[in-house]
């Protein structure tokens, strides 16, 4: 070997070893984001603090459980928009207590929830939905249909208004309304739940219309899987109103909300920041008092704490139910008012904005009335449940089907032992994608940041091997 390569590779020494020492220290301070496939319930002695989620003692003995989320409808650009959401749970003997985490860059305060639009006073952001189709869609009217009403930007014409996408056509129903604005952008009013599955089917739902005074109340959702076996998908159907609705000539076999999973069965917890948040400044339902009003819910209201609450639906291959007698979101799952007499209120809620994210923490007895036990999960010791989550965010124009969501169902288990006795608090940076998780007292190799750590430098080693070889030759 000649001198000059040698004095080369005694360069490259140094270098490697400086490298491997920047790799390595990169990768202990810089632990790799991770999905847990589990979340333990841990026994706890003390009660949750719904007033200021998150608060009490125990929580900061739990990991926090990092969850990837996805797009329900993947072909909507704006749909999918948070990625991760965080995830802790306890129990106390007779209370089981979720504390969720997500990023939430613009909070959707003040939004009605469209359903609760049953107040009278009902005015702002969020009564009801707008669907933007998607760029470069285009209309005509067919004046063949005499018996047809169009309303374009607030001026009436008789016809029947049809969309056109890359030339795909969808002819609409009696009476539709649509709004050009300057740049060509298509706003579908009142779009009906089987009309928004047909501009979805049809390639032309871009996403649900918001600006900054036009937008949904945020919201999540933990779903808990009722029936046997292991669940292989999460999700619902986009379709009718009911199971074989005819809408327009086009007959619909799933309900929209119905569950994917064939033969199964879901209770769903879903907390609205515009309806069940119990925060009179920014919720606008507990600002009038929505709840404490039984001639308008025909639900009575005693709760003395004025608590949130998160309303319990139920989700089969049928439908999408409310658990309930009243029906405010969707159809009652009974008229049985004796049997879920409290029912809606059943599940407490708290929630808070901080610095980006929101904090919603759950609180129900872990046994549920015999009324109950047909469309609410029962929870008790030892036993393993699935579950899945959904977050949409109403000021990026989130709503109803257009969410994020788990892309499959997780393990959660209840167990008798305590939480961690030291825990590493998550951190997280500006986007939530890069939100990160730590649990409680690694082994050795179980971190992915010290497995890449000790890979760096067994690569530094060989490579420095290799090196001592070739100068040798």
């Amino acid at each position: 070997m000649s001198l000059s390569r040698k004095g080369g590779l005694l360069l490259l020494i140094p270098l490697v070893i400086a490298l491997s020492l920047i790799l390595s220290v990169f990768n202990v301070t810089t632990p790799i984001a991770q999905t847990t496939p589990q979340i333990m319930v841990y026994r706890v002695t003390g009660s949750g603090d719904i007033n200021n989620p998150g608060a009490a003692p125990f929580w900061s003995q739990i990991p926090w459980v990092n969850l990837s989320l996805t797009a329900n409808i993947p072909n909507a650009p704006t749909s999918g928009l948070t990625h991760n959401i965080q995830v802790k749970a306890a129990w106390n003997g007779s209370w089981i207590f979720i504390l969720v985490k997500w990023h939430a860059p613009e909070p959707a305060f003040g939004a009605w929830s469209a359903a609760a639009g049953i107040c009278p006073n009902a005015q702002g952001p969020g009564l009801f939905r707008l669907d933007e189709l998607m760029p470069g869609s285009k209309y005509f009217i067919e004046t063949n249909y005499t018996n047809y009403v169009t309303t374009i930007n607030g001026k009436l014409y008789h016809g029947r208004l049809v969309l056109n996408y890359s030339g795909v056509l969808l002819p609409t129903y009696n009476n539709s309304q649509i709004t050009v604005l300057p740049n060509g952008t298509i706003i579908f009013w009142h779009s009906l739940r089987p009309m928004e599955y047909l501009l979805y089917n049809y390639g032309m739902f871009y996403g649900y219309y918001a600006n900054s005074s036009w937008y949904y109340p945020d919201r999540v959702a933990i779903m808990w899987y009722l029936g046997s076996g292991v669940p292989s998908m999460d999700g619902m159907h986009i379709g009718g109103k009911y199971p074989g609705q005819v809408f327009d000539g086009f007959n619909f076999t799933h309900a929209g909300g119905a569950l994917k999973q064939p033969g199964g069965a879901a209770n769903i917890w879903m907390w609205v920041s515009g309806a069940t948040w119990n925060n009179a400044t920014y919720d606008p339902a507990f600002k009038a008092n929505l709840w404490e009003n039984e001639s308008l819910t025909g639900l009575p209201y005693v709760d003395p704490g004025n608590h949130g609450f998160a309303v319990p639906l139920y989700t089969n291959n049928t439908n999408m139910y409310e658990v309930d007698t009243a029906g405010v979101w969707y159809a009652p799952v009974s008229s049985n008012t004796n049997a879920l007499n409290g029912s809606l209120y059943f599940i407490w809620t708290g929630a808070k904005w901080d610095n980006g994210y929101w904090y919603v923490e759950f609180a129900r007895p872990m046994g549920v009335p015999q009324g109950y036990l047909p469309w609410m999960v029962n929870i008790t010791t030892g036993k393993t449940y699935y579950v899945a989550f959904a977050v949409w965010q109403g000021k990026l124009g989130e709503t109803l089907f257009d969410k994020s969501i788990t892309p499959t169902f997780v393990q959660l288990q209840v167990v008798n032992s305590p939480p961690p006795t030291s825990t590493t608090s998550s951190t997280s940076t500006a986007t939530s994608s890069a939100t990160t998780s730590s649990s409680a007292a690694p082994g050795p190799l179980s971190s992915p940041a010290t497995v890449v750590t000790i890979v760096g430098v067994v690569i530094a080693v060989v490579v420095l091997i290799v090196i001592y070889v070739v100068y040798r030759k």
